[in-house]
């Protein structure tokens, strides 16, 4: 049984890279192809199937469990095609919100699933605001259209509360990086869905402990 769970996920990792590589290409925008080493993609392979295995073993089969894999497979296409391409591609982000849809129907009811639909929109609505404002500010893009899609599916995940937070969190991990580009390389863009995805990952994995730290600060 573990032999098998690891080797799903190392296949799902697979393809979630197949994906990142090829699927880009297919968009106008994109004109240069950079195609992942077959050491990265072994490397992501091997981690989507320990990940699925650790998350098996820790939720069972259950609605943590179901997210967790959509989580994992946003970390890894988005991570590549925003750092490569820097994009965040619409379909898995509209995949992955039908199918959370899906899994809050059928794990809770109507009314926790339009509570989580109601705090994506909020979340989609602050970094459309704050995408608006650094515009103004900066007299160029702030975020990409590609972060305001995903902050959806972040609240769609977390809820309103988490979703803020790993929205913060994820400018706190991108600060260092953020830094180190502008005095390495001043005309280069930082990707921002790296920052969101692995923020997402941390808050859902941790979740009752940021709850925690909510509680007491507005306590």
């Amino acid at each position: 049984m573990i032999f098998l769970i690891f080797i799903i996920g190392f296949i799902l990792g697979l393809i979630y890279t197949f994906i990142a590589d090829k699927l880009p290409l297919l968009l106008p925008e994109v004109t240069t192809s950079v195609e992942n080493s077959w050491i990265l993609n072994l490397f992501l392979g091997v981690t989507n199937g320990l990940i699925l295995l650790i998350s098996y073993y820790s939720y069972g089969l259950s609605y943590e469990f179901f997210t967790s894999l959509i989580i994992s497979a946003l970390v890894i296409i988005i991570f590549l095609t925003d750092f490569k391409y820097m994009i965040i591609l619409d379909s898995p982000l509209i995949i992955f919100s039908f199918l959370m849809i899906i899994l809050k129907i059928y794990y809770f009811d109507l009314k926790t699933l339009g509570l989580s639909i109601l705090s994506g929109i909020i979340l989609f609505i602050f970094m459309l605001f704050i995408a608006l404002i650094g515009k103004k500010i900066f007299k160029k893009d702030a975020l990409g259209g590609g972060d305001i899609k995903l902050s959806f599916l972040i609240g769609l995940i977390l809820n309103l509360r988490l979703g803020l937070l790993a929205i913060i969190f994820s400018s706190l991990l991108a600060l260092p990086y953020s830094i180190a580009t502008i005095l390495l390389n001043k005309e280069r863009e930082v990707p921002f869905g790296p920052f969101l995805v692995g923020s997402l990952a941390l808050v859902f994995i941790f979740s009752a402990k940021f709850l925690n730290l909510i509680n007491f600060l507005i306590s």
